[in-house]
C-alpha cells in the first residue's frame, strides 16, 4: 500500500489542476469604479453642472478574466462633440464601454447624466460710477468721466446675457465745498464674470445751483482825463443766472456792476458799445435790453496838443 504513494499524490495533484482549470472558467460578476474621461468637448465650451468623476460598472466574465484585468487602466471615455449649450442629457450605455473580448460590461451607474454646458464669450461694456453725497449745500451736479469708460468681460454666456453695464464700489462725496471730487473706485464684478480692469479712474464736477432773474440795472460810466463822453440809455434790462447762496445775501445787488467803457483810445464821435459787467464768480448774463448802448465821444480841450 505504502509502495504506491507516488500515485497517490499523483493523482491529488491532478485533481487540485483539474479543479483550478474547472473554477477559473467559472462565470463571474463584480462591481468595478472606473474613473469618467471627456473627449471633443468642442473649444470655448465647458460643463458648469452635472459633472461626475467615476462610475459603477458592472462586468461578466470568468474568475481568471476578471482577476487579470488592470483596473488601473479601465476608463469610460465620454464623447462630448455633439453636446449643446444648455442642459444635455447622456446615456451611459454598455455598449459604449469595451474592456476585453471575454469580459462583458453588463451595467453602468448611473445610467445617464445630466449635464449643463456653457460657452465662455466677451463682450464690451460700459462702466457705471456709483456715487452719493454733494460737496456744500446750494451745489448741483454737472458731470462725471471714468477712465477706462468701458471694459472687456469674460464669461459664461449665461452669466454675461443680462450684464449691460459694470458698476463701481460707491463713492462718497466729501463736503469740502470744493466743486470737483477725483480718485480711484473698483469694479464690482457678478458672479462668473471677469476683466482685467479692477478698477477706474473718476473725476465728478459740480456747479452751484443758479436761479434766473431780470434785473434792471443803472449803466456806471468809466471816466478818463483826455476825452468825455454821454451815452443813452442810462440803465438796461439784463436777464441773469445767479447763484443761490448769493441770492441769500440781502446786499446781492450791491456786488453787480454793468460799466460803459469806451477803452481809452475812442473813435471821436457817435458810436455804440455793450456794457462791460463785473460781476462776482458764477454770475452770468443770458439776455440784455438793449446788448449795445450809444455813445458820443468829445475831446478834452485842455489835452488838444
Amino acid at each position: 500500500m505504502w509502495n504506491n504513494w507516488q500515485y497517490r499524490v499523483l493523482a491529488i495533484l491532478l485533481a487540485l489542476a483539474c479543479w483550478y482549470v474547472v473554477s477559473g472558467q467559472e462565470k463571474v460578476e463584480t462591481w468595478l469604479e472606473v474613473p469618467l474621461e471627456f473627449v471633443n468637448l468642442p473649444p470655448q465650451m465647458e460643463i458648469t453642472s452635472g459633472l461626475v468623476s467615476k462610475l459603477q460598472v458592472r462586468i461578466r466574465g470568468t474568475s481568471n478574466q476578471v482577476r487579470s484585468l488592470n483596473v488601473g487602466r479601465l476608463a469610460y471615455k465620454l464623447d462630448l462633440g455633439k453636446i449643446n449649450v444648455g442642459t444635455n442629457v447622456i446615456p451611459l450605455v454598455p455598449e459604449s464601454m469595451t474592456i476585453t473580448s471575454a469580459v462583458e460590461v453588463v451595467e453602468i451607474s448611473p445610467t445617464r447624466l445630466e449635464l449643463v454646458a456653457d460657452v465662455v464669450v466677451s463682450k464690451t461694456v460700459p462702466v457705471q460710477l456709483d456715487w452719493t453725497g454733494l460737496p456744500g449745500d446750494d451745489v448741483q451736479f454737472k458731470n462725471a468721466t471714468v477712465f477706462p469708460d468701458q471694459v472687456t468681460v469674460t464669461g459664461f454666456a449665461s452669466a454675461l446675457e443680462s450684464v449691460d453695464s459694470i458698476s463701481t464700489t460707491l463713492v462718497q462725496v466729501s463736503p469740502d465745498e470744493s466743486l470737483s471730487a477725483s480718485g480711484r473706485a473698483r469694479l464690482l464684478m457678478p458672479r462668473d464674470v471677469r476683466t482685467p480692469v479692477s478698477s477706474v479712474s473718476y473725476e465728478l464736477q459740480f456747479g452751484l445751483t443758479t436761479q434766473e432773474l431780470w434785473v434792471k440795472m443803472n449803466l456806471e460810466p468809466v471816466r478818463y482825463n483826455t476825452f468825455s463822453y454821454t451815452f443813452e440809455p442810462k440803465f438796461v434790462r439784463i436777464r441773469l443766472e445767479m447763484p443761490v447762496r448769493l441770492l441769500k445775501d440781502k446786499d446781492w445787488r450791491e456786488s453787480l456792476h454793468l460799466m460803459i467803457d469806451p477803452g481809452s483810445n475812442p473813435a471821436i464821435g457817435q458810436s455804440v458799445i455793450p456794457p462791460v459787467p463785473r460781476f462776482p464768480e458764477g454770475v452770468k448774463i443770458l439776455e440784455a435790453k438793449p446788448e449795445e448802448i450809444e455813445i458820443i465821444v468829445q475831446r478834452n480841450e485842455e489835452f488838444v496838443p
